[in-house]
């Protein structure tokens, strides 16, 4: 991705850094826009003072407000039914707006300034009412018309910007015609259901029964809300293989529950973007969420399911653990090494010599948290063989250089003392991570006791 933005025209990337300053603007948060920016090689651009009378549009807000429990930030590699987007609807906003309805959108925003002003959302939502079903036959046939020519459905393209917007805006008209009955298919759920089992199961079933029955279409969207009220999301596949009555994903993918599968493997998905991004913000309590939250979901459908041979299913959720493998693989591999670094003895020197940095400990310390993450949920991520060879010689290193340092700081000249003294501390937090906390304040009391003795005999 940074190779492909730094490569863009200088126009290109103008005009995408301008984008990012105006939705920044209207108070819309921009996902990964700061790496973006610095991926282009240039600066935010000073936002615009807001012509006079001038203020961000509320209308979206109005208008999508029944999506917000469908909405998420990530950008799926395959699109899952029930999972929209949240950067497409400016996109579709924009397009209703533009090229469908200019004259009914510009009346609907008229009616929400109002509404605003007023502190009455009642006339918005009466004006939405009245306008949605003539924009969502318009909507409607345009995707209609693309489906059946290709010059059409390129034009469609290029309007919302994206496929995937394309493939959102067929969500977002299916919710916005069934959001009545979708919203009330799982309202009797409680909210926090902490595990999706006998009675829950079959009741979650009885539930979602007349919708897929008499309105498959909106499964999906249903679907997609019960998940939210799971505590551990990837049991909604429990009723797909309920509903299928065995646990063999070709029968499973011959009913309409299938969509529950696919909501499942979009959440590990998401996890992995998550923590990919977590890694390059430097977050490491967020990533190693985000690995947690891979392994338990992957072992849950596994459990539940039979993931043998190669499914479709199958293969995606071996792409996504390929792709989680490397990602994490890359942070630990070269991880004894960097202890060595910073451990090793240094030449004798004149001057004196600067104590290790907290910054260059926390990383390291940061990195052992990934490295023990990943050792205690590396069967789900195809990391079982580096993890145990990083930790095995990462746990050979620390103990004897320790006792060498110990040994050293006795008669450390003055030029390298504080060196030694921060690299015996940094060996004694490196240590609580490999060897444990206990272990580590035996480790604290000898170090303590060495360093004194050094100071004492000088």
């Amino acid at each position: 991705m940074r190779s492909y933005l730094s490569a863009l025209p200088d126009a290109a990337k103008q005009l995408l850094s301008a984008e990012i300053a105006r939705a920044r603007s209207r108070g819309e948060d921009v996902p990964g826009g700061d790496l973006i920016l610095a991926a282009l090689g240039t600066a935010a651009p000073a936002a615009q003072p807001a012509a006079p009378g001038e203020r961000p549009d509320a209308t979206p807000r109005f208008l999508f407000r029944s999506l917000e429990p469908f909405l998420i930030d990530e950008r799926l590699e395959t699109k899952a039914r029930g999972r929209i987007m949240r950067g497409s609807l400016q996109a579709i906003w924009t397009y209703f707006k533009r090229d469908l309805q200019p004259d009914a959108m510009a009346e609907l925003e008229r009616i929400s300034r109002a509404a605003e002003d007023g502190g009455d959302e009642a006339p918005v939502a009466s004006a939405i009412a009245q306008v949605l079903p003539t924009l969502a036959a318009s909507a409607q046939a345009a995707l209609d018309q693309a489906a059946r020519s290709e010059q059409d459905r390129k034009r469609l393209t290029v309007r919302l910007g994206d496929d995937r917007v394309k493939e959102d805006l067929i969500d977002i008209l299916a919710i916005l015609a069934e959001q009545q009955i979708i919203a009330g298919s799982v309202s009797r759920a409680p909210n926090g259901i902490k595990n999706l089992a006998e009675e829950g199961l079959a009741n979650a079933r009885a539930m979602l029964e007349p919708i897929a029955t008499h309105r498959p279409q909106a499964l999906p969207y249903c679907l997609a809300l019960l998940q939210n009220r799971l505590v551990h999301r990837a049991q909604l596949a429990r009723l797909a293989v309920l509903v299928a009555e065995s646990d063999d994903p070709v029968k499973i993918a011959a009913t309409p529950y299938k969509a529950a599968v696919d909501l499942v493997i979009a959440d590990i998905e998401r996890a992995t973007q998550r923590v990919s991004r977590a890694l390059k913000e430097g977050n490491g309590e967020r990533a190693q969420a985000g690995i947690k939250e891979f392994h338990d979901s992957i072992r849950s459908l596994r459990t539940d399911m039979s993931l043998v041979g190669e499914g479709v299913w199958q293969k995606r959720l071996g792409m996504l653990r390929a792709d989680l493998s490397g990602l994490l693989s890359a942070q630990i591999e070269n991880l004894p090494g960097e202890v060595r670094r910073v451990l090793r003895p240094r030449q004798k020197s004149d001057h004196p010599m600067a104590p290790l940095s907290e910054e260059t400990v926390q990383e390291i310390e940061g990195r052992l948290d990934l490295l023990i993450c990943c050792r205690n949920h590396a069967s789900e991520i195809a990391l079982n063989e580096i993890t145990s060879r990083v930790f095995s010689e990462i746990q050979g290193y620390l103990d004897p250089t320790l006792t060498q340092l110990m040994d050293s700081i006795r008669a450390a000249p003055d030029t390298d003392r504080e060196l030694k003294i921060s690299q015996i501390e940094a060996a004694v937090r490196f240590s609580a991570r490999i060897f444990g906390q206990s272990y580590a304040q035996l480790l604290q009391k000898a170090a303590d006791v060495a360093i004194a003795s050094g100071k004492a005999a000088r």
